[in-house]
């Protein structure tokens, strides 16, 4: 009994890669299967110690999100807390002055700044970030940061599963004890931090903790669709540019623009449309995102995020939001402030609520009807915070419904060249036109429920 069996094949992995990194065997390896999802494969050779299930996110083994957290930040009393965020000394808006970090980045520049800032103060020694996979063009993995002045290399956000197995593996192995910060998606976050309290190795490695509000991530399926839409075959491709700035003035409208092996770019896509569309319904997204309740990185020392503020909607250029829990965190941002390097405001907490309402609807308040659903088809997801909700369940019954045929259309969808994008394409208008309905007749909750 591995994580194999009990998550992954279960369709309640995202992809994470911590279970390779930390099985003693090494027997587990990360593989993308026919639909696009990264999950673990197994062969020959486990012993069933367990480990594997005990860092897992989505296992219900080991400590919980809450009680990592509490272990972590409960004890402060200049802590905030409330119900969805949980703890915070901070939160904050704006964005960072100093150089290309807000040009470059996907949004105000604040995360990779900041993690500059950690390297250049001597506060880590190194850095573990994603970027893209120098050995499988197309493919993204973890890279380790050492200089300070190469973190703006990779500026940007990545809508694609990014494991952590072969990074982590090689901090495992180093002789000399460097302390690392790490930026991850919760749920790795949380995963780190479990296997941290389990492994020495780490636990002495692993010096800050950053993570970034997630809105579930899509598999290697959505970036062969943006790829071709952008007119890049998959095959050819080098990498996505998942966050081009938008074109007009509508923050929300950013671009996908795909960079082909030879050097060409190609058109960019507005994620205004079917992009959106794929997302809002669950399509091409990992099937552990589909159960995960945490929004803002709860296990994570900082959290950053975008400002999807009503002052911030007709700009071109980004601005970020940070949830800090850490004293370094307020200390670096105190000094940047002080440097003229950024400018971040204080804001109160329902702000950031308010910012993020969108995502806290896919992954808390709607996830109690997916809950009742899998409950009721006999799926037995580990235990959540959230809990499963039959009326939700019924009272969009239709909505649910086209996620599930968004969600097997796009599983299913051959999308290597372009002919196969146009009958994806195809397919996925009727798709749409019963949003449209659904809408009309007030039965999309994506609509209907205030935020």
């Amino acid at each position: 009994m591995n994580v194999v069996d009990q998550v992954a094949e279960k369709g309640f992995c995202s992809g994470c890669g911590l279970c390779a990194a930390v099985c003693p065997e090494t027997v587990l390896s990360m593989f993308f299967d026919e639909s696009g999802e990264l999950r673990p494969a197994e062969s020959d050779g486990c012993t069933d110690c367990g480990l594997c299930l005990e860092v897992c996110p989505f296992s219900g083994r080991g400590p919980s999100i809450d009680d990592a957290a509490n272990s972590h930040y409960g004890k402060s009393r200049e802590m905030d807390q409330t119900p969805v965020l949980r703890h915070s000394l901070s939160c904050r808006k704006g964005h960072i002055v100093r150089g290309e970090f807000r040009t470059k980045g996907a949004s105000g520049g604040v995360a990779s700044w900041f993690l500059t800032r950690l390297l250049e103060r001597g506060d880590v020694d190194a850095v573990l970030l994603a970027g893209p996979d120098d050995k499988r063009p197309g493919f993204w993995t973890f890279r380790k940061v050492i200089n300070p002045e190469k973190v703006i290399d990779f500026t940007g956000s990545v809508y694609h599963p990014v494991p952590i197995t072969e990074a982590l593996k090689a901090i495992l192995q180093e002789k000399e004890t460097r302390r690392y910060a790490v930026i991850a998606l919760p749920c790795l976050a949380y995963g780190l931090r479990k296997a941290a309290s389990l492994l020495p190795a780490l636990g002495e490695r692993l010096a800050f903790l950053a993570s970034i509000t997630c809105g579930m991530i899509p598999t290697h399926r959505y970036q062969e669709y943006a790829s071709l839409e952008s007119g890049v075959l998959p095959k050819d491709l080098l990498r996505m540019d998942f966050r081009r700035p938008p074109e007009e003035d509508d923050s929300d409208n950013y671009r996908h623009a795909a960079v082909a092996k030879n050097g060409s770019e190609g058109e960019t896509v507005p994620a205004k449309g079917l992009p959106q569309f794929l997302w809002g319904h669950g399509g091409c997204i990992q099937g552990g995102c589909l159960i995960c309740d945490d929004v803002f990185g709860e296990t994570a020392d900082v959290v950053f995020m975008d400002a999807w503020l009503p002052e911030y909607k007709h700009s071109r250029l980004g601005n970020s939001l940070m949830i800090s829990r850490h004293p370094l965190a307020e200390k670096i941002v105190d000094e940047g402030t002080a440097l003229g390097e950024c400018r971040l405001d204080i804001i109160p907490p329902e702000d950031v609520v308010g910012a993020q309402f969108d995502t806290i609807l896919m992954k808390r308040i709607l996830l109690a009807g997916r809950l009742a659903r899998m409950e009721e088809a006999g799926r037995v997801p580990p235990p959540r915070r959230v809990k499963p909700d039959r009326d939700l369940a019924e009272k969009y019954k239709e909505f649910f419904n086209l996620c599930d045929e968004v969600r097997t259309l796009a599983a299913s969808s051959r999308l290597e060249d372009f002919q196969d994008l146009e009958t994806f394409k195809k397919k996925m208008v009727l798709l749409r036109k019963r949003e449209e309905d659904l809408r009309a007749r007030g039965k999309d909750p994506l609509t209907t429920i205030p935020g």
